[in-house]
């Protein structure tokens, strides 16, 4: 089997390629063909070029190499097969740079996780993918043109995210404590976990990641949707800043519109009708959008080539 494809590999019969998602929380790759059809896949670690620049490229390489041998091709074939990147961190163009000089693939793009999940929610028509979790991107496609907004982390953007949320929740819990605002009953909550003692809340504030602040989204949700005056509050706070992105990058054109991350989908139940009415569930996953890519950005090249 592996001489079977080496073979073909070599006589260009039937051309692969690797698409590769890698996030924050773990990396995944496809090998598919030309029709994108999938011949082996691999999972490993976080993928986060920007966090951690060694353990990316690690978990890239284990991830293609567990594709190959599920494919049953040898992994020192990597070096013959082209790459299309979908990575947390690369909008870093120095790390972006770093990286392209240590990858074996034949050819590499690397774009960022933003981009590839794009191409598999809504392939390549026009229309917008909100991506929010811990953080908050938006990228969208208009006359074929591809932009983003955000996803300038989180401090100094990520408005609405899970990080957001838990950061507003503890400054208002601290207004509550200092009789600014009347409290509610789930600010009540936050400060008794805090054993009602502003410091803590301080302290924990000054050290604590996006993913610990993030943790409080369900918290506030769920006092939301109780009727807490407080966890309405902010939750109204954040559907604002969603649709005052929404309303630069939407057209009125009817194109498809995809709220994708861990809240994105609780989101999208709360928005206006208008952009309610638009939401699609997405084709596919970032890691085929990353196939895609590959299918398309090589496919294309080659074509170029050969003219």
């Amino acid at each position: 089997m592996v001489l079977y494809w080496y073979t073909r590999i070599m006589a260009h019969e039937n051309r692969i390629f690797l698409g590769i998602d890698g996030g924050g929380t773990g990396c995944r790759v496809v090998l598919c063909d030309e029709e994108v059809n999938l011949l082996g896949s691999g999972v490993a670690g976080a993928a986060n070029i920007m966090s951690n620049f060694d353990g990316a490229i690690a978990s890239i390489l284990e991830a293609s190499h567990t594709a190959l041998r599920n494919a049953e091709i040898d992994a020192g074939e990597l070096h013959r097969i082209p790459a299309f990147l979908g990575l947390a961190g690369a909008n870093s163009g120095e790390a972006v740079a770093r990286l392209r000089e240590k990858l074996p693939f034949a050819n590499s793009v690397i774009e960022t996780d933003a981009r590839i999940s794009l191409e598999g929610a809504i392939g390549s028509e026009d229309g917008a993918v909100a991506i929010i979790g811990t953080g908050t991107v938006y990228i969208y496609r208009i006359d074929g043109v591809v932009r983003t907004a955000g996803g300038w982390g989180f401090s100094v953007g990520d408005l609405a995210s899970g990080a957001w949320l838990g950061r507003r929740l503890l400054q208002e819990a601290l207004l509550c404590h200092d009789g600014v605002h009347a409290h509610s009953q789930l600010t009540r909550q936050v400060m008794s976990d805090f054993e009602n003692d502003p410091h803590k809340v301080m302290e924990y504030a000054h050290s604590a990641l996006p993913g610990e602040f993030g943790t409080y989204a369900p918290m506030i949700f769920g006092f939301a949707k109780r009727g807490d005056t407080i966890g309405e509050m902010i939750v109204g706070e954040a559907i604002s800043h969603i649709e005052e992105t929404l309303a630069s990058i939407v057209k009125d054109d009817g194109s498809p519109l995809c709220m994708l991350g861990g809240l994105g989908p609780v989101y999208g139940e709360m928005l206006d009708t208008k952009y309610g009415k638009r939401l699609r569930t997405p084709i596919a996953d970032a890691v085929t959008g990353a196939a895609q890519l590959a299918v398309k950005t090589f496919s294309d090249q080659e074509a170029h080539h050969g003219h």
